[in-house]
């Protein structure tokens, strides 16, 4: 029997799921055959039914057990670090590595096994880490990740101009035809509502790949990849292109 403080446990992971994925009420309702209202009520209510539940779990490609793991998570509220501790991540690479590599959902032990660590040297990072509250070292070395499933590094802060360095270093020098590999580069003319709806698409795009890393957390270390997405979209000419100009291009995206 759920009690009432887990129900609405569950309604407020539930809540935060669906918006993860950039669906609303309205979604819910269709999906359901109900009407918005009836929905939005059960939900302030804490009134849902297991039935609709699972139905509910299944628009969300999850079943009722996936959802009760993310309310045990929720217990966590960690969103962000600060700009001094992200700071202090990136001025030691063998801590930053191993922040990657927990919040991944690696273990202890395949991290010793992959990596060249000594265990105190190892130990010693991951109390770094338990420091700032991002995760819990537990007994025998198990690790246990403190974060948000919203988790995000500073915007512009230091973990993403760290990455931004290595990105524009060595992720773009491979001629990305190899098994995994996409690249993909369009070039044309957009109205301002045309881009704006483009970045909406992108950001869900971003969501999904965060879905698509959660829901794989469950998978054996050996199914998974690590693997980096980046997509952009900006008013751009080709400097060759803008030289060969009669008119200065005085054009500016507000």
């Amino acid at each position: 029997m759920i009690g009432m403080s887990q129900s609405l446990q569950i309604i407020i992971t539930l809540k935060k799921t669906l918006k993860a994925k950039g669906l609303k009420y309205i979604d819910v309702a269709n999906h359901l055959y109900m009407s918005e209202s009836s929905i939005k009520r059960q939900f302030t209510q804490g009134d849902i039914s297991l039935s609709r539940l699972e139905k509910i779990c299944e628009m969300l490609s999850m079943d009722i057990t996936d959802l009760l793991e993310l309310v045990q998570l929720e217990g966590v509220h960690l969103e962000q670090l600060t700009i001094q501790q992200e700071r202090k991540l990136v001025s030691d690479t063998k801590l930053m590595l191993v922040t990657v590599l927990v919040l991944n959902n690696l273990t202890f032990e395949q991290i010793f096994d992959l990596y060249d660590f000594e265990k105190p040297e190892l130990i010693k990072y991951l109390l770094q880490l338990e420091k700032i509250n991002l995760i819990q070292l537990k007994p025998d070395n198990k690790i246990k990740p403190l974060v948000s499933r919203t988790f995000e590094w500073q915007k512009n802060g230091p973990i993403q101009r760290y990455f931004e360095t290595h990105i524009q270093d060595d992720f773009f020098s491979c001629q990305f035809d190899r098994a995994g590999e996409i690249r993909v580069v369009i070039n044309g003319m957009l109205s301002k509502s045309s881009t704006q709806t483009m970045h909406k698409k992108i950001k869900q795009l971003a969501k999904s790949f965060n879905d698509f890393a959660f829901k794989d957390q469950n998978l054996g270390f050996q199914q998974r990849f690590g693997s980096t997405f980046v997509l952009a979209l900006r008013p751009w000419e080709l400097p060759e292109f803008g030289k060969y100009r009669r008119v200065k291009n005085n054009k500016i995206f507000r």
